[in-house]
């Protein structure tokens, strides 16, 4: 038995209808699911901060995060004070002459 034409775009019209709904209602809820996920990530910096993988990432990491008294490099002069200094030329520093 066949059906008639009107009854055949109605049921075409019904689940394209339903398919629309469908879309929509999934295209809101990944809306307010990725507006959550935001929402929570803007209260949670750490979650973006990096951070060392390894042992030895943390370890590298950490030496060179040294104070610079513990460094044994820290008490040599830079090359621009030895370059002043052998220069003669001083600048930005007040001298007495007497």
């Amino acid at each position: 038995m066949k059906r008639p034409e009107n009854q055949d775009h109605r049921t075409q019209q019904e689940n394209r209808a339903r398919m629309e709904k469908l879309a929509g209602s999934l295209m809101l809820l990944s809306f307010g699911l990725a507006m959550l996920a935001y929402l929570i990530a803007i209260d949670r910096p750490e979650w973006f901060s990096l951070r060392p993988v390894s042992g030895t990432a943390a370890a590298m990491s950490n030496a060179s995060h040294a104070h610079p008294h513990d460094n044994a490099s820290a008490n040599r002069p830079s090359a621009s004070h030895i370059a002043r200094a052998h220069t003669g030329r001083h600048t930005g520093e007040a001298h007495d002459t007497n």
